[in-house]
C-alpha cells in the first residue's frame, strides 16, 4: 500500500482525495499545513489519521511514502525538493514549476534521491487520450496538417486583484493555469519537431496575461493554434486535422466523447478523472521506477520550454524571476 500525504486543500486536491479511494494500492495517510489550526481543518476534511503543522515535519515523518502537492505553482519546486530530499515520491500538480530552470532542478533532485517525480497531467492518462494517441501513433491518418486546441473559462469576473490568478508574485495569468493544458496535450500527441513559435496576448492591469494565443509551425508545415483564457469561456475542444482524417475531442482536457472522421465514440473515465493518473503513479512506485513512462521528464521539459518561449514573446516575466 502506497501511503500518500497531501499538501493543499484546493478543489483539485479534494477531487484527488475522492478518486484515490478507487485505487486499490493507495491511500491518504496524512495532511500538512503551515500551522496546527489549519492542519486540523485539513485532517477533518480528508479524514486522515495524521496531521502535521509544517510541511517539513510531514516530509521527515515515516507515515507516508509519497506526497501529492496541490498548492500554487510558484511553491511547487521548493516543496517537491523538500519531500524528495526526505526520500518521498512526489506527484505535483501541473505545471511542475514555473520555468525550465525549476523543472531541471526537480528532475535532478529526483535522480539524486532515487525517488519518483511526476507532473500530474491527468489528461494524458484518460482513456479517451490513450485511445486517440494510439490512433495517431499508428500513423493511419498520416501527418498532421492543422490543429486548434483551446482551454478557457471566465474565472476573473469579480475576482480580487490580489488573488492568485491575477497575482504576478504568484505566477498568475492564463498560461500556467490553463495554457499548460493545450500546450502539454499538443506536445503529448505531436510526432514532429517545432520549426517556429509565434504568440500574442492580452494583459490584465496587474501585469499577467488574461488570454494568450500560441501559433506553432512544425517541420512538416502543419499549423497549430493553442489558446488559453481566464476571461472567456472557449470551446475547450481539440480539433486535429490529418492527411487522411479528422479527430475532434470534446472538452479535450477531460474528454469522454471523441469524433474520428465523424464517427462518435463515448469513452468514459473512472471517478472524477484522476483515477488512471493515481494508478499509474502508484504502479511506478511499486515497480521501483524513478520516472513514469507516460508523464516523462522529456515531455514535461518540452512543454515548459514552449511556455517559457511564449512568455518571452509576449513579454511576461514573473516578479521573482
Amino acid at each position: 500500500m502506497v501511503r500518500f500525504g497531501i499538501v493543499g486543500a484546493s478543489g483539485i486536491a479534494q477531487k484527488f482525495a475522492r478518486d484515490i479511494k478507487l485505487v486499490e494500492n493507495a491511500e491518504i495517510a496524512a495532511v500538512s499545513a503551515r500551522n496546527s489550526e489549519q492542519a486540523k481543518i485539513y485532517q477533518k476534511m480528508y479524514g486522515t489519521e495524521y496531521a502535521f503543522s509544517s510541511y517539513e515535519e510531514m516530509a521527515k515523518s515515516d507515515v507516508i511514502d509519497a506526497v501529492y502537492i496541490a498548492v500554487p505553482h510558484n511553491f511547487h519546486c521548493e516543496l517537491a525538493i523538500l519531500f524528495m530530499n526526505n526520500h518521498k515520491h512526489v506527484l505535483v500538480e501541473k505545471p511542475l514549476g514555473v520555468n525550465q530552470k525549476e523543472y531541471q532542478k526537480m528532475f535532478d533532485s529526483s535522480k539524486e534521491n532515487q525517488v519518483l517525480l511526476m507532473e500530474a497531467m491527468w489528461t494524458h492518462f484518460l482513456p479517451s487520450t490513450t485511445y486517440v494517441k494510439k490512433i495517431i501513433d499508428s500513423k493511419i491518418l498520416g501527418k498532421l496538417k492543422e490543429a486548434e486546441i483551446e482551454f478557457g473559462y471566465n474565472l476573473v469576473e469579480n475576482y480580487p486583484k490580489t488573488g492568485r490568478l491575477l497575482n504576478k508574485e504568484l505566477a498568475g495569468g492564463s498560461l500556467l493555469d490553463l495554457g499548460i493544458y493545450p500546450v502539454s496535450f499538443y506536445n503529448f500527441i505531436s510526432q514532429s519537431k517545432i520549426k517556429e513559435i509565434k504568440a500574442n496576448a492580452e494583459f490584465t492591469d496587474t501585469g499577467v496575461d488574461s488570454e494568450t494565443e500560441i501559433i506553432i509551425n512544425d517541420e512538416f508545415g502543419a499549423k497549430v493554434t493553442l489558446r488559453s483564457s481566464l476571461k472567456n469561456k472557449l470551446g475547450n475542444d481539440a480539433l486535429l486535422v490529418y492527411e487522411f482524417g479528422v479527430i475532434k475531442m470534446i472538452d479535450f482536457h477531460r474528454s469522454v466523447k471523441v469524433f474520428i472522421n465523424n464517427q462518435e465514440l463515448d469513452i468514459p473515465f473512472e471517478g472524477e478523472g484522476f483515477v488512471a493518473e493515481i494508478k499509474s503513479f502508484t504502479e511506478s512506485i511499486i515497480k521501483g521506477e524513478n520516472e513514469n513512462q507516460v508523464s516523462t521528464f522529456k515531455r514535461s521539459l518540452e512543454s515548459i520550454n514552449i511556455l517559457d518561449e511564449t512568455r518571452k514573446l509576449i513579454g511576461l516575466k514573473y516578479s521573482f524571476e
